[in-house]
């Protein structure tokens, strides 16, 4: 099932409204009555612990485009969603796109842009505080894009040379803290989109 959800702005910056589509598929889960918190508990909850401990992810691709054709949305010059210019769009100070998917159930935000050059803390921060985890995307840039020394031209995929420094970018954009650990809302790392 999807449902579509239209959300009015008032920023002369951004566009007039913005539209979230959710789809969702059936999830069987088998979970003991004696354990199970009551419906109205899990209704409420964001997360729903599994066997094991292990939590179910509810996640939203984020990728907003401001564009309505195919056309335009060829001629963006970045797809790095989660850098400070995008703030308008997903920071309290703008649109808030971070705190509404939290209020529609997230916990989890999925990313495909991501230019190592830059800094992506203030994204992470913010997901943070909403209570988002976030799990970026490497970009498709070293594997096709890449003139010279593309893992595709260069070294037959084994991507290890091109996928390193931009690895090593993103740790020192964000991705680590001061004291040398993950940024509390990093989840997981996609190397490679389908």
């Amino acid at each position: 099932s999807s449902a579509t959800l239209a959300l009015s702005t008032e920023q002369a910056t951004t566009a007039a409204a913005a539209t979230i589509t959710i789809t969702t598929t059936s999830l069987a889960l088998s979970m003991d009555p004696a354990t199970t918190p009551a419906a109205t508990t899990a209704a409420a909850s964001t997360t729903l612990a599994l066997r094991g401990g292990a939590e179910l992810i509810k996640g939203i691709s984020y990728g907003p485009v401001p564009l309505r054709s195919m056309e335009g949305a060829s001629s963006l010059p970045s797809d790095d969603w989660f850098c400070n210019e995008a703030v308008p769009m997903w920071g309290r100070s703008g649109r808030g796109d971070l705190r509404v998917m939290k209020q529609l159930g997230a916990n989890m935000v999925r990313l495909y842009g991501n230019n190592p050059a830059n800094d992506h803390t203030n994204f992470l921060d913010e997901a943070w505080q909403e209570g988002l985890s976030v799990a970026p995307g490497m970009s498709d840039y070293p594997y096709y894009q890449m003139v010279p020394g593309s893992c595709l031209q260069e070294t037959d995929f084994n991507c290890f040379s091109q996928v390193k420094p931009l690895y090593l970018q993103n740790l020192h954009n964000g991705f680590l803290t001061m004291d040398k650990k993950y940024h509390p809302a990093l989840k997981y790392m996609n190397i490679l989109n389908e």
